[in-house]
């Protein structure tokens, strides 16, 4: 992907982190599905015979699950490897293709819901609807997992939907309004009929959401079935994490950015190679620890594109 060549990954483990005793140690991990046999994410294979699934906040089975999906796994790891107890997938946006702009023979951008969605080569295509990269057209209803940059969602995994009657986004709740508000651009009307989250005291900017709706006959605008309120999917304080991600906020002089809508500390992280500048737009694989909801990084290395923590296989 030409935007985001450089990944970050953080083979360690610090702070507070237990780095080396095979005693079951908690871990939390966030990234791309690379390989099935149990599963693989980010190259590391976690063992799912204990695992439960939820798959776009229902009871899900690991055979829903398909390669290039962006999921959570918490889960431990002992003398025998990386064993995960839970797997969370929840698409970022699902929607109607408006526009096409193709960049090169191997890339191009869609625009859904106001999104600019980066689709290249290598995003994988569930083809289970029959689509395929030269055939994705305008008004097709994509399902998107990938990852967000400040600029556009890099897709690393789509597929065809059957119709429009469901239309997602998530986002953070913009120029609120008594009817109305946006999120990231796009417009969202609601109503008294809109059933807003049990969690959600009271709409306000700066809430991270996910809408749910159908858009209105023009196509501009999502009406609102339900308002749900969303978080990073972890704790305050985690020992052991890894987080796999686009670079947003780069702040040169605290090295902190946001990865993930976690916000990343890596003043005192191992950079692999010693040479690596951090910036916005690097899509990036951190390990570290988290503290008072902020992860500190112990490592942050280059990614190569192989992914080869383990060597991701169909058998067990």
């Amino acid at each position: 992907i030409m935007l985001c060549g450089p990944v970050l990954l953080a083979a360690g483990c610090g702070g507070s982190s237990s780095s080396g005793d095979d005693d079951g140690t908690a871990v939390v991990s966030r990234g791309e599905i690379t390989g099935f046999g149990s599963v693989y994410v980010n190259g590391r294979r976690y063992q799912t015979d204990r695992a439960s699934f939820r798959v776009d906040d229902d009871d899900g089975f690991e055979g829903d699950l398909r390669l290039g999906m962006i999921v959570t796994v918490r889960g431990s790891r002992d003398d025998d490897g990386y064993h995960a107890d839970s797997i969370d997938y929840d698409n970022e946006l699902k929607g109607p293709v408006s526009a096409i702009d193709i960049i090169d023979g191997s890339s191009k951008t869609l625009t859904i819901l106001g999104q600019s969605v980066l689709v290249t080569l290598d995003t994988k295509i569930d083809d289970d609807g029959g689509l395929t990269y030269d055939m994705i057209a305008l008004n097709d209803v994509l399902e998107v997992s990938g990852y967000i940059s400040d600029s556009q969602l890099i897709a690393t995994h789509i597929e065809l939907q059957d119709g429009d009657d469901e239309i997602e986004i998530k986002g953070v709740i913009e120029k609120l309004d008594a009817d109305s508000f946006e999120i990231r651009g796009f417009p969202v009307s609601y109503d008294d009929s809109t059933e807003i989250d049990d969690d959600i005291r009271e709409l306000a900017n700066g809430l991270y959401v996910e809408v749910e709706g159908e858009l209105d006959i023009a196509g501009t605008t999502l009406l609102a079935r339900e308002v749900e309120a969303e978080d990073d999917g972890f704790d305050d304080d985690e020992n052991e994490v890894e987080i796999k991600g686009v670079i947003s906020g780069y702040n040169a002089e605290t090295s902190r950015f946001t990865l993930q809508g976690m916000t990343v500390d890596a003043s005192t992280a191992q950079l692999d190679p010693a040479s690596l500048v951090l910036g916005d737009d690097l899509l990036v694989e951190v390990e570290g620890y988290i503290a008072d909801g902020v992860l500190f990084a112990d490592e942050v290395e280059l990614e190569d594109g192989d992914d080869d923590d383990d060597d991701s296989s169909d058998d067990d």
